[in-house]
């Protein structure tokens, strides 16, 4: 790696670290995929140095260009994979020699003894769980809206599709 911070560097580095062995080929390609498609909206300006970027900022413009392409679930993954990349491009930069990627082990669960004596049987209780319904708010219908020069306010919840009698109501 050269010590470039660019958009074309840092899916360069889930290459070399596939090529490495640092991180397995699937998450290094999930990870790139990711990078792809959410760092591709940047303008070329932007995208010279990606460790300055404000990710959160950057997935509500990607929500907005692209967000009906993909569910609030996806939208998430995606984020999560292009948060894990910048922190571990940002941590080889930083000290190429020390550098471990931080990937998220899973460790498989260890085996349980059954145990050899006998239990005593236990009574089921029920409990009546009650379920409330609270809307869900859609990470993809975060809209901004400029209303000065140097304000915009972003409104969630409200539908991409909305229509003008709707929007009255508001």
């Amino acid at each position: 790696m050269n010590g470039k911070r660019t958009r074309e560097a840092i899916l360069d580095f889930q290459d070399y670290q596939a090529a490495k062995g640092l991180l397995a080929k699937g998450t290094a390609a999930a990870r790139k995929a990711a990078l792809g498609k959410v760092l591709g909206i940047l303008p070329a300006e932007e995208a010279e140095d990606v460790t300055k970027i404000d990710l959160d900022d950057v997935m509500i413009r990607f929500s907005n260009l692209q967000g009906r392409d993909y569910t609030p679930g996806s939208m998430s993954t995606y984020k999560s994979r292009v948060r894990a990349a910048l922190e571990d491009f940002e941590a080889y930069l930083s000290n190429p020699l020390g550098f471990r990627p931080s990937v998220n082990r899973r460790d498989r669960p260890t085996r349980v003894e059954k145990p050899t004596t006998k239990t005593q049987p236990t009574v089921e209780t029920h409990e009546a769980v009650v379920k409330v319904a609270t809307p869900a708010f859609d990470t993809t219908s975060i809209l901004p809206i400029p209303l000065r020069a140097d304000l915009i306010v972003r409104i969630q919840g409200l539908p991409f599709d909305m229509t003008a009698a709707e929007a009255r109501k508001i």
